[in-house]
């Protein structure tokens, strides 16, 4: 039992690390799109290579089903949508409430799997929607140092519904006949983001040769990190679902979602001096006890 806490704990650590480099990377080293997408190329090479030496060491084959593939493709999509809008909301906003957001993306699977799966919702999680709502009002403070803008609340919601279409990806593949290829559907997912990504980025890469515009030019550090990111990504998808089957709904959620909330958003304060009104605090602490309650 020590190991799976162990695991869940190092599963928060990996998730918060991968927000403060996602803030540190918005915040500092993206100029245009071009920055984004090319982050999430380098990142998703990190997460394939990763898997494929999971499979390697597991045994496993590449070779999964049409039904894997059909879901990879999706998940895919999906997964390119949620990394880029992520990144992108803390380009331009508060990481505080970019990750405060994202994580209320939990009410997206909760109501598919209720109609999915013909499960009505618990008393719980109906309270968790209720604090939900409240979250949303107490947290959208429309002040001139605010930091919310149109474009902001744009990407925010590409990362809310990314985040969440990745919960309903998951339930498919995992409540069906195939859901024993696991380490093959999360590889191929992101061979298919990182065709994604690199078909977006290919066209601003000509554009910018054509006009001649400078070559951007990374630190060895950034490269390394950018490439990390995806190895933690690829981590944190196998330490999740394999603790959603060994340990309890009511201890996993309110953790895993909690405790990633609670430290990402000291992280913003104390790392990247973000200033938290009284409303946006009590709308963000609201915001976690929602997330936890809707995971139940």
């Amino acid at each position: 039992m020590a190991i799976l806490y162990f695991l869940l704990f190092l599963g928060v650590a990996i998730e918060t690390t991968k927000n403060i480099y996602y803030n540190y990377f918005g915040k500092n080293l993206i100029e245009t799109n071009k920055d984004t997408l090319f982050f999430n190329v380098i990142g998703c090479l990190g997460t394939i290579v990763f898997f494929a030496a999971a499979i390697f060491i597991s045994g496993e084959s590449f070779s999964v089903s049409r039904f894997t593939i059909t879901v990879a493709v999706i998940f895919g999509f999906v997964t390119a949508a949620s990394q880029y809008f992520c990144l992108l909301s803390m380009n331009l906003g508060p990481m505080s409430l970019s990750i405060l957001f994202t994580y209320l993306s939990a009410l997206i699977p909760t109501v598919f799997g209720i109609f999915y799966r013909n499960i009505p919702p618990t008393v719980i999680q109906i309270i968790g929607l209720i604090l939900m709502i409240a979250t949303f009002f107490l947290s959208i403070d429309k002040g001139k140092e605010s930091g919310i803008t149109i474009r902001w609340l744009f990407a925010v919601a590409g990362s809310f519904l990314g985040m969440g279409g990745l919960g309903v990806c998951q339930t498919v593949h995992q409540t069906s006949a195939y859901a024993y290829e696991i380490n093959g559907l999360l590889f191929w997912t992101f061979v298919f983001a990182f065709i994604f990504f690199t078909i977006l980025f290919i066209p601003y890469s000509v554009k910018d040769k054509k006009a001649g515009v400078a070559k951007r030019h990374y630190k060895f550090l950034d490269w390394c990190s950018m490439a990390l990111t995806g190895v933690f990504m690829g981590a944190l998808n196998l330490i999740c679902l394999y603790l959603s089957g060994k340990l309890p709904s009511i201890i996993f959620f309110p953790i895993l979602n909690g405790g990633v909330m609670i430290l990402s958003g000291l992280a913003s304060v104390f790392l990247f001096r973000e200033k938290l009104s009284k409303k946006r605090l009590a709308g963000l602490a609201i915001g976690i006890i929602a997330t936890c309650l809707i995971g139940m």
